[in-house]
């Protein structure tokens, strides 16, 4: 056998050495061998497996010759390779049977790579290759995957079978976390074929779907060969996707690159099953962040995937992949960019997506909207050949006859839409498109009109004129009318269509039709705006809308008029205003409006047509209206503006100034008959105020006839009854518009005579009207007269007024009424007064009037108690009324403001006589009220008065001269004005200021004015500083109107002078007096800087620094921005817009007014930031335009202005930084710029000096790191507002560079961090102010995945920062929480362990979990001092936890290479473990867990020794074992080795008292001890180390420590029990011994119950037994009842288990105990028990004698059971003494005892039953006489002994009979039990000695006392009660 064996040894040497050579080589050595010697090698070798009986036999056998023998099949001789076969086939069927034996994988791998192979060994190699693999353990396979992988590169079945094999383990298979070892996982970098077909395969795997059997189709997405080779393996459900689980798992390694994996990835994600597709979609979310969808590389294999790969063989053809596939596929494609995009695949994507079998409704939708992408983002040149294919099915999907559900055809009308901006050219072709989707959009859903709305809305610029060529667009008729338009066929088809939708019921419908209008037409053609109209005026939603078409402003009476201009005089339109109306601002768009006479003629024609259609007519009356009334008003007022703007007139209509102009545009263009547009117009208007009189109507009718009276006031005289009507209207608007037109048609309409006649008949009949009809009329007067008087002058006639008698009258009249009480009446003849004035001197006649007899001259009083009529002259009383009214504080402000321009108006026609008295007493009037609209109406009297003509319509004729106020008076009325402008009084000031802007601005001819411009600028610079904004704004103006007015050196010399007085002048102090009002209402609480001053003074630093004093003016004009202004009062003093010249001005110095006024815009005090946005939207056109142009210019002003002397500054500043940053594409870098530094030296700007650390030149973003260096410096201000907005602005900014440092940016991105994180690291990190480190550490948290390599340096700053923060940080709510819980230990701790939570995911913690990696020794080493201080010294629950997680992550990643500093951090975390807040404390045990594995041994021992302690001190601490048990854990051998020292501990824990607080933790030590050393064994083991503890802790002071040190004994006795040996066994009994020794102490009696475990197994004869007895009556004899009972109960055992004779001793020490009734205190005697009982019973509460009473109880039932256990069982001679007598006194006091003193006591007579020696047949008497003189208690009488056995036993069984008979009666089963065990044991002991008597009175007894036991239904005593009945006939048949 030895001899064969080292054959069979040889041969396999021989072999291997074969197997390493070269092919050839083998060949040759073959051949010389020839086949026999082959074929007998081989013939040995099956013998050698044959002689394999076992598994490990077979596999070395295998092992050592399967290799050589698979290399002989390449044999030439046909014998040997059928021998091979042979031996192979042998082989394969011994392990297909054996499943463990082990196989040569790895050197069949290799065999198998071998280049000269030849495919037969192939065969055989893969065969065992493919047996012997899954055998192996995952270590092996994984070790061997990339032999697997890369083996094979040429046979793809044998590829497949290799690749197959690794597919199980892909889940299991472990994966390095480094890069760089994933990549050499399968080393495959250099063999992209191998990693394409592997790829290939787990991708056909992914798509195969469950349940799948090779009898079915091919799936989608795989081709007839893929499915063959993944369904040849037969998986089943479960295994399928166990296996996609692994396969997406791998995928998820990084094994691969993100565009290798990214499409196997979005097939799992599309798995049916959740386990499959939740993974991929996690992994896909990441993935897509970094993958670049314009690459071909990343999207080619989506289209392949979606439609097939389309081979040349039909066997390698995939089919299109299925829906679940597809749409996950098309939520990727849809990303595609760029060259990502495929238009002829996405061609076929889309079409089958749409219309394929394959399909559903999402990927409908999702094929949707990737043919929005191909349109939108697709290569234009060749989406453009395909577009019109991509139209037809786009419009396949939509329609009425469409099936598809709403979401489908929402997501086509989006694609439609897109395709109509992208293609129009496509869309304007067809008409019908939009006439079809019209009608789609009346009739379809309500969910998709949003859609087909945008469809449509995209298609209008298809149609816009604009965009036609010039063959078939509309073009303006350079011959004709510049208004009109030519139209081709389709232009008139879509106007038609427009024309039937413009009246929709359906409000979307009218809404597209408004856009179609507006976008496909000019703005002058008639019929698109006439159509406007209509909809304005039917749909009050898009009413602002289609306004904002029409008039350039959503609101009409915010209309810009310069910005509106008429065809007419515009000429040829450009296509270019209207091609860009809707992108541009609403103060930049310009409106052209249709010619009046088209616009006219369009609406007569279409109104003509209406009106024949009754259906279509509105009837009010007897007028039949061919609109509603809003579609008249909104057409009639659209018509006026065309007619004004058509007559040139660039205005608001009905503006008096302009009215002359409009008169020569009706007397040019006029002609009575129906085609003549002015006629069309004023039948409109007519036909509107016959159906009813609206503000629209009477204001279109007053234009004509205010403009043209006399040609069209006698045609409308039939107009006077329906006026008439209106004229007692409740509106008084209404009343004033009916009497304007009511005046002009009698004034022009009737001859003088029937004149008179109308007036006379009014005057008579006036006193009899209602107020309303009195004040209509009393106008109609006023008008009349004025018009009469106008047209008298027209016509120079030399009418006497003064003989006019109704002129007269009407005088008197109207003055009478000014004395009247109403104040319509007051406000109707004010008006009438001031329109008779302004026209003729008012006739000085006498009138009689009503007036106060007081003296009273309190302007308040508005009633006259007493009155008076006198006579005085009109002149007199008008003046004096009017002014009264004026002054009247009482007064409404309507009418002093009417009163004001009446006294001007008076000036005007009686210049004579109220002009003098008109200046004097305006003057008066400065102090009477601060009311801006008031001052502004009472300047435009006093120009009126100065000019001698009304300012609003000019001078009567060019040369005009006021001669009732020459230049001298006029000078003098200045001078006045000017000296009023030094009062302090704020009323004065305001008043003055108006005043004096409106002389200078009305009066600028007078030579006074000229003179005076440096005075005037004084004064106005005086104003300028006042404390309300108006009067500043006012001055404002005025110093611009004194800068224009003087000539070029005069406005240089003036420029210098503002800039000095309000940059270093100062204000004059105003004089104080008594009455002067220091602040107007509503002033206190403003900005103390001087308001509005610091508005100016800002700008005139501006200009001076620019060196352009003069631009103060321009900039002044510009801020100005008062709500005032824009009234209509103010509207006299507007000054216009910055001229052209002025701004052609500017632009050289843009580039330093643009920073500067930038900031100004931000600045915190509104008034001051209102003006600057003014002359900021002034200046710059395109903000954002401008920004990016002077971005850093911008940024370089704010740096250097944040840290200014000034807070407004400050927080303007901090304001303007975070508004420049917000841009879409993120932060602006000089690194993405690559400004060379010349450019930067060119623009002049000079830097700031930042500190020494920052090298600013040398960092790639100088700016951004001192904006961070400055704001840090801001956000620790003194002044609170600065901070915060510093604060907001530095959280945005650390945002903004946290997106600009992200690894995406590359470089840039690098540049940021590299210019950041070292200042904020060695700044912010450790700054003083909380909220700065607070900034700083978000942004690096943020940061630190980008940027992480560049943080090593400083992560010794950092992470104790982060730490700190982490506390600082938490979230105040929960830690007070915490703290209001503090007397509820577990909602404490449950709220400690949310706040310790939090902590770990606070971004803080994060930011260092991100860092761990880039600790090493050193930085560890560095930061250990303040890590150190930290947890030692925090007060922070997040800071102290977040050091103990940190101490786990660093001694994770450092392992023993922290061991140095381990001690220290053991150190600190054990203080960590003494912590008050449980929480803190787990995790600090926690980290000593993870410390300890790493810890030196002394630091082990020392740290075992600090818990002991520790223990001892505070046993409740549960940290201690939480940290034993993290040490077990993670370092299990470690408590092994240091078992002495943990061991004794933990045993000694588990034996705490127990209570409701620690009984958790004692479960924790229990489970503790069953990990380390669990059962008997490991207690008998450890006892030597135990030992010692126990006696410490018996010598301890502490008593809770002795009980729980007896609490282990007692255990360790109880489960030692034999097996404790007798040495320990003494040991511990005297230390118990010796613990028992003294007073009483609580736990006390744990000692004693130890004692008595350790006698059970305690030799009897042992010389310590009586010290334990000893020990044990003594403690019996202890006074306190509760120690007492458990002290009893002790003895009791104690003597039961040694079998002692101290029953005497005993009975004498305890029977009294019996017959007590009560308890009495503890250091009573009994002599005083009476005495005293009385005394306690009232002391005592009734719960306290209960608790006394059941004390007592339980006292009694100690003692009966300590006599039964104490009965001697071989003490024959005490038996003998005491039996009788036990047994007769058991019996007397049964019936006197509770219950469950009956039952110890029944239980005490059966243990003396059991024990009775009397019973034996052999017993004896002894020959003693029965003493009882040592008896305590003796019995009352005294029977006769008894001298025989029988007597004796007769005497005890009738006692113990009597007893049982007694408890039998007793309803308690506890009771019945015990007396039928006494029964029992009798029928035991007496069935021995066949003592039949006694037998017999038992059974007497037992059948008497039956009935009583059966009434218990307690099985326990059925049962007893048939064990008797058997028991007893089994006796009655043996004594028979």
């Amino acid at each position: 056998m030895f001899l064969h064996s080292a054959v069979y040894d040889a041969l396999a040497t021989l072999t291997q050495t074969l197997n390493k050579k070269k092919i050839n080589q083998k060949k040759g050595k073959m051949e010389t061998a020839g086949p026999n010697a082959e074929i007998e090698l081989l013939e040995r070798v099956l013998l050698r497996l044959g002689n394999a009986d076992s598994d490990e036999k077979l596999e070395s056998t295998v092992g050592k010759f399967l290799t050589p023998v698979i290399i002989k099949i390449n044999s030439p001789h046909n014998v040997v390779r059928s021998k091979v076969v042979e031996v192979l086939t042998h082989i394969k069927r011994r392990l297909t049977s054996r499943g463990q034996v082990q196989i040569p994988v790895e050197a069949l791998l290799d065999q198998y790579a071998g280049a000269e192979n030849t495919t037969f060994l192939k065969n055989f190699a893969i065969i065992f290759i493919s047996m012997g693999f899954p055998r192996l353990p995952l270590e092996e396979q994984t070790k061997l995957a990339a032999k697997v992988v890369g083996c094979e590169s040429k046979l793809e079945n044998y590829q497949d079978k290799l690749f197959t094999l690794l597919l199980p383990i892909l889940s299991e298979m472990k994966i390095p976390d480094d890069p760089a070892q994933r990549g050499d996982l399968f080393k495959l970098q250099e063999q992209p074929a191998i990693t394409a077909s592997f790829l290939t395969l787990l991708q056909d795997v992914l798509l195969l779907p469950y349940g799948i059997t090779q009898d079915q189709d091919v799936p989608p997405g795989l081709s007839p060969y893929s499915f063959k080779r993944v369904i040849a393996n037969n998986w089943r459900a479960e295994e399928l996707e166990k296996i996609k689980k692994g396969i997406v798992r791998f995928l998820c390694g990084g094994v691969f690159t993100d565009n290798e994996v990214f499409v196997l990835l979005v097939v799992a994600s599309a798995d049916t099953r959740f386990s499959v597709a939740t993974p991929a979609i996690a992994e896909l979310s990441k993935l897509c962040t970094m993958l670049d969808f314009s690459s071909p590389a990343v999207t080619s294999s989506l289209y392949t995937l979606f439609i097939g790969n389309q081979h040349q063989l039909t066997e390698r053809q995939t089919r299109p992949c299925c829906a679940r596939v597809r749409q996950k596929l098309l939520q990727y494609l849809i990303k595609c960019r760029g060259k990502g995009i495929y238009v002829g695949k996405g061609l076929q994507v889309i079409f089958d997506g749409l219309f394929g079998n394959n399909t559903n409704q999402k990927c409908k939708v999702l094929a949707l909207q990737f043919v929005e992408l191909v349109l939108r983002e697709g290569p234009r040149e060749v989406v453009s050949k395909v577009s019109k294919v991509l139209l037809t099915g786009i419009t396949k999907v939509i329609g009425r006859d469409s099936v598809e559900p709403n979401d489908v055809q929402n997501a086509a009308y989006s694609a439609l839409a897109q395709h109509a901006r992208s293609f129009p050219q496509d869309v304007s072709q067809d008409l019908k498109l939009v006439l079809g989707y019209f009608n789609n959009l009346a009739t379809c859903a309500p969910d998709l009109h949003s859609s087909i709305r945008e469809a449509l809305v995209s298609m209008a610029p298809a149609f816009a004129w604009q965009t036609k060529t010039k063959s078939d667009a509309m073009d303006v008729d350079k011959q004709g009318d510049p208004g009109e338009v030519q139209l081709d066929g389709q232009q008139h088809l879509l106007l038609a269509m427009l024309l039937d939708n413009a009246e929709s019921k359906i409000q979307i419908v009218q809404n597209v039709t408004s856009v179609f209008l507006t976008s496909c037409y000019p703005e002058f053609y008639a019929p698109a705006r006439y159509l406007l109209l209509l909809i304005a005026g039917e749909r009050n939603s898009l009413r602002e809308n289609v306004t904002t078409y029409l008039y350039g402003t959503s609101k009409k009476d915010h209309v810009n008029y310069s910005m509106l201009s008429s065809i007419e005089h515009t000429g040829k339109h450009t296509s270019e205003s209207i091609s860009d109306f809707n992108h541009l601002s609403l103060e930049q768009r310009r409106v052209l409006l249709p010619s009046f006479n088209i616009m006219m003629s369009h609406v007569h024609d279409m109104a003509n047509k209406r009106l024949k259609k009754s259906s279509a007519c509105v009837v009010f009356g007897r007028t039949k209206l061919p609109y509603s009334l809003e579609v008249y008003e909104e057409i009639l007022d659209y018509l006026r503006l065309c007619l004004w703007y058509s007559a040139g007139i660039v205005a608001a209509p009905g503006d008096e100034k302009h009215t002359p102009e409009l008169r020569k545009y009706i007397i040019t263009n006029y002609d009575n008959v129906e085609s003549n547009a002015l006629q069309q117009y004023l039948l409109f208007v007519q036909r509107g105020v016959e159906a009813k009189r609206t503000d629209s109507t009477l204001l279109c009718l007053y234009d004509l006839l205010n403009a043209a009276p006399e040609v069209f006031a006698p045609k409308q005289l039939h107009l006077l009854e329906p006026l008439g009507n209106s004229l007692k209207d409740v509106s008084e608007t209404m009343r004033l518009n009916v009497a304007q037109v009511y005046g002009i048609l009698w004034a022009y309409g009737l001859p003088s005579d029937k004149f008179d006649q109308e007036v006379g008949d009014c005057l008579n009949s006036l006193t009899q009207k209602t107020l309303e009809h009195k004040h209509g009329w009393l106008l109609v007067l006023g008008h009349s007269f004025n018009r009469k008087i106008e047209q008298l002058r027209e016509q120079k006639s030399s009418k006497d007024y003064t003989n006019w008698i109704q002129f007269v009258n009407a005088v008197k009249i109207i003055a009478k009424m000014l004395t009247e009480s109403q104040w319509l009446l007051i406000s109707a003849a004010v008006k009438c007064t001031s329109m008779i004035g302004k026209m003729v001197e008012i006739p000085n006649v006498p009138v009689e009037i009503q007036c106060s007899t007081s003296n009273n001259d309190d302007d308040e009083d508005a009633e006259m108690t007493d009155t008076e009529n006198i006579q005085i002259s009109t002149k007199m009383i008008i003046f004096s009324v009017i002014f009264q009214l004026l002054r009247s504080t009482s007064v409404r402000q309507k009418i002093r403001e009417e009163a004001a321009k009446c006294l001007g108006y008076l000036a005007i026609g009686d210049g004579a006589h109220f002009t003098k008295r008109n200046l004097d007493k305006f003057l008066t009037l400065a102090k009477v009220q601060k009311d801006a609209a008031l001052n502004i109406a009472i300047s435009e009297a006093i120009v009126s008065t100065l000019c001698g003509y009304d300012v609003n319509r000019g001078p009567p004729t060019a040369d005009f001269v006021n001669v009732h106020c020459n230049d001298a008076d006029f000078e003098q009325f200045l001078i006045a004005l000017i000296r009023l402008v030094s009062e302090p009084n704020p009323q004065s000031r305001q008043a003055i200021s108006v005043w004096l802007l409106a002389v200078v601005k009305h009066c600028s001819n007078r030579p006074a004015v000229l003179n005076k411009k440096q005075l005037l600028q004084f004064a106005f610079t005086e104003l300028l500083s006042d404390d309300s904004e108006f009067v500043q704004d006012v001055a404002s103006r005025g110093l611009g109107l004194v800068y224009t007015l003087s000539d070029s050196n005069s406005q240089t010399d003036l420029a210098n002078s503002l800039l000095d007085q309000l940059i270093g002048g100062k204000r004059q102090v105003n004089q104080v007096t008594g009455d002067t009002e220091l602040f107007a209402e509503g002033m206190l609480g403003k900005t103390p800087t001087g308001g509005n001053i610091t508005t100016y003074k800002e700008l005139c630093s501006l200009a001076s620094d620019l060196n352009q004093p003069d631009m103060i003016y321009q900039f002044m004009q510009l801020a100005n921005h008062n709500a005032t202004w824009t009234s209509k009062l103010g509207a006299a003093f507007g000054l216009k817009t910055l001229s052209a010249e002025s701004r052609q001005k500017m632009q050289p110095y843009l580039g330093k007014i643009i920073p500067r006024l930038y900031r100004y815009k931000y600045d915190p005090t509104p008034k001051i930031q209102n003006s600057m946005i003014s002359i900021w939207d002034t200046i710059v056109n395109d903000s954002k335009e401008v920004t990016e142009q002077y971005y850093w210019e911008i940024l370089r002003e704010l740096l250097d202005n944040l840290t200014c002397t000034e807070w407004r500054v400050r927080i303007a500043c901090c304001l303007a930084v975070r508004d420049l940053l917000k841009r879409s594409n993120g932060l602006r870098l000089r690194s993405e710029e690559k400004l060379s530094s010349s450019s930067a030296a060119a623009s002049g700007t000079p830097r700031r000096v930042t500190p020494d650390t920052m090298d600013v030149d040398e960092l790639p973003e100088p700016e951004l790191r001192e904006l961070w260096y400055q704001l840090f410096r801001v956000m620790d201000d003194i002044h609170e507002g600065t901070r915060m907005t510093a604060q907001g602005t530095a959280s945005f900014l650390g945002k903004l560079c946290v997106l600009a440092a992200s690894a995406e940016h590359g470089k840039t991105g690098t540049a940021v961090a590299t210019s950041i994180l070292p200042y904020l690291l060695e700044t912010g990190v450790g700054h003083k102010v909380a909220d700065i480190r607070k900034v700083s550490i978000k942004t690096i948290s943020e940061m630190i995945d980008s940027s992480g390599a560049m943080i090593a340096p400083h992560l010794a700053t950092l992470i104790p920062c982060m730490l700190r923060a982490t506390g600082e940080l938490e979230n105040t709510k929960l830690s007070y929480v915490s703290t209001r819980l503090g007397g509820d230990n577990e909602a404490q701790e449950a709220v400690d362990s949310l706040r310790a939570e939090a902590a770990k995911s606070h971004h803080t913690m994060e930011t260092i979990s991100k860092c761990v990696r880039f600790i090493d020794y050193p930085v560890l080493e560095r930061m250990t001092p303040e890590l150190l201080e930290l947890m030692k010294s925090s007060v922070n629950l997040g800071t102290k936890i977040g050091c103990a997680h940190f101490v786990c992550l660093v001694s994770i990643r450092l392992g023993k290479e922290m061991t140095p500093l381990v001690g220290k951090y053991l150190s600190a975390c054990l203080g960590g473990i003494k912590d008050r807040n449980a929480t803190v404390r787990k995790y600090n045990a926690s980290a000593i867990g993870h410390l300890m594995g790493l810890a030196k041994e002394q630091s082990i021992k020392n740290l075992f020794t600090k818990l002991d302690k520790l223990y001892m001190e505070q046993p409740n601490n549960r940290s201690i074992a939480l940290t034993i048990q993290s040490i077990n854990k993670r370092n299990h051998e470690l408590l092994k080795d240091y078992m002495d020292c943990m061991l004794p501990l933990i045993f000694f824990a588990m034996h705490e008292e127990q209570n409701e607080e620690n009984k958790a933790n004692i479960e924790l030590w229990k489970d503790l001890w069953i990990d380390i050393s669990p059962g008997d064994a490991g207690i008998r083991v450890n006892l030597p180390v135990i030992l010692p503890k126990l006696e410490s802790s018996l010598t301890d002071a502490s008593w809770s420590r002795k009980a729980q040190a007896a609490n282990v004994i007692q255990n360790i006795a109880v489960r030692l029990g034999s097996s404790l040996e007798t040495e320990d066994r003494v040991r511990l009994i005297k230390l118990l011994l010796s613990g028992v020794q003294g007073r009483t102490f609580e736990g006390k009696e744990r000692l004693l119950q130890a004692l008595a475990a350790l006698c059970k197994q305690l030799d009897r004869q042992h010389e310590i037994c009586p010290k334990i007895i000893d020990a044990a009556m003594r403690e019996a004899r202890k006074q306190e009842p509760v120690y007492r009972t458990m002290a009893l109960a002790a003895l009791g055992e104690i003597l039961d288990v040694l079998e002692a004779d101290r029953f005497e001793e005993v009975y004498n020490m305890i029977w009294y105990l019996l017959e007590k009734k009560e308890l009495r205190a503890v250091d009573s005697d009994d002599d005083d028990e009476a005495g005293c009982s009385s005394l306690v019973r009232k002391d005592l509460t009734a719960d306290e004698r209960n608790k006394r009473a059941q004390t007592l109880n339980k006292l009694k039932e100690a003692v009966w059971e300590t006599l039964g256990k104490s009965w001697p069982k071989h003490a024959i001679e005490t038996q003998h003494r005491y039996q009788l007598f036990f047994a007769e006194n058991c019996t007397s006091i049964l019936s006197e005892s509770t219950r469950p003193v009956q039952v110890s006591l029944l239980a005490a007579l059966t243990k003396y039953v059991e024990r009775l020696h009397i019973f034996d047949e052999t017993a004896n008497l002894p020959d003693i006489p029965l003493e009882r003189n040592n008896l305590e208690k003796k019995p009352k009488t005294e029977a006769p002994p008894l001298h025989t056995r029988e007597a004796i036993v007769q005497k005890i069984c009738s006692d113990v009979l009597a007893a049982v008979t007694l408890a039998a009666g007793v309803p308690h089963t506890g009771l019945k039990k015990e007396a039928l065990n006494i029964v029992l044991m009798l029928i035991k002991r007496l069935s021995l000695t066949r003592d039949q008597a006694t037998l017999a009175l038992l059974k007497q007894n037992f059948e008497t006392n039956l009935s009583k036991f059966q009434r218990d239904s307690a099985p326990e005593v059925r049962c007893r009660i048939k064990d008797i009945e058997e028991k007893l006939g089994r006796l009655e048949q043996h004594s028979t």
